[in-house]
């Protein structure tokens, strides 16, 4: 019965006990798919909620009061719901609580480890970081399962995304390449709940822009130029292009596993050019960059080469 459920609902069910949703085990009771959330997130939980019930069949949800002397106010608020007894909810207790331990079923995970399963277990259990107005780093709060668990859910989401996460002192996923992290989080938009949107809300770059701006462009020694500013400038007439196909969600995505995962430029080995941008290039790198959070380099790179390959079309 399980495995007759459409891959959407799977990817929910998954991405739920990824996070926040959990299982009973009592000796004396049947299985229970169960979460809550804090009375802060309920927009969120009503979402899941409306959404599960298709699925499985859920109480009424009940709000709580609970004392809590850590908390400033002494207490916490949430939402909560569990099913009742049904064959389903057994048997995701079969696979993801074999010995009534939780374990990620990594085979059953894989067929709906899909963007809706990542953007849910993000909203449960994940962060974006930004600092001075600078997006730093994607946390997804795995402390609970294993360092085994862990790296294999990395080899996971590297093969299925060419996202490379890496763990934290504290067992946590953490995401810190900035085009990565823009990838990440317009992979999952689409699924993301409106009352989670601080979650996936990237700082904007200053909207006023100078005139001109003197700056260094560091371009890997393969592209070979004589005259900077005037072949650069040449160069960056593709800025349209680049814009356009990054704002593209298919076309995008290619890009970032084809390209854009392997544009770094090694500053120590790459050839600096100093040339004068003018105020049109300087928000159109800036737009590019806020769409895959580039360097002015790496979109400058992209643009040498979309630039040489059509010099090489026919």
């Amino acid at each position: 019965m399980l495995r007759q459920l459409p891959v959407q609902a799977l990817s929910m069910i998954n991405g739920k006990l990824l996070g926040d949703g959990n299982i009973s085990i009592e000796k004396t009771r049947s299985p229970r798919f169960r979460f809550s959330h804090s009375l802060h997130d309920q927009a969120w939980f009503f979402h899941c909620y409306k959404q599960l019930s298709n699925y499985l069949p859920l109480s009424k949800p009940k709000y709580r009061k609970v004392s809590d002397p850590r908390t400033k106010n002494g207490f916490t608020e949430n939402y909560y719901t569990q099913s009742r007894k049904c064959e389903i909810v057994q048997q995701l207790k079969t696979l993801w609580y074999p010995n009534n331990r939780k374990m990620i079923p990594f085979e059953f995970l894989s067929s709906s480890f899909t963007p809706l399963c990542l953007a849910w277990w993000y909203q449960d259990d994940g962060h974006l970081k930004t600092e001075n107005n600078q997006i730093k780093k994607i946390i997804l709060s795995t402390d609970g399962f294993t360092t085994t668990e862990n790296e294999t859910l990395m080899k996971l989401i590297k093969k299925r995304y060419g996202l490379t996460f890496k763990l934290d002192k504290h067992n946590r996923l953490v995401l810190y390449d900035k085009p990565q992290i823009v990838y990440f989080i317009r992979l999952i938009e689409p699924f993301v709940h409106e009352s989670m949107s601080r979650k996936i809300t990237i700082p904007s770059f200053p909207e006023q822009v100078p005139k001109k701006k003197r700056t260094t462009i560091y371009l890997p020694s393969s592209i070979h130029i004589s005259r900077p500013t005037q072949e650069i400038h040449h160069m960056l007439k593709q800025l349209p292009i680049i814009y356009n196909k990054l704002q593209d969600r298919v076309v995008y995505r290619t890009w970032f596993i084809e390209k854009i995962s392997a544009l770094k430029i090694n500053k120590a080995i790459a050839k600096p050019y100093q040339i004068t941008l003018t105020e049109e290039h300087l928000r159109s790198i800036h737009a590019c960059r806020q769409s895959a959070g580039l360097t002015v380099s790496e979109v400058v790179y992209l643009c040498a080469v979309e630039h040489l390959n059509k010099q090489e079309r026919p």
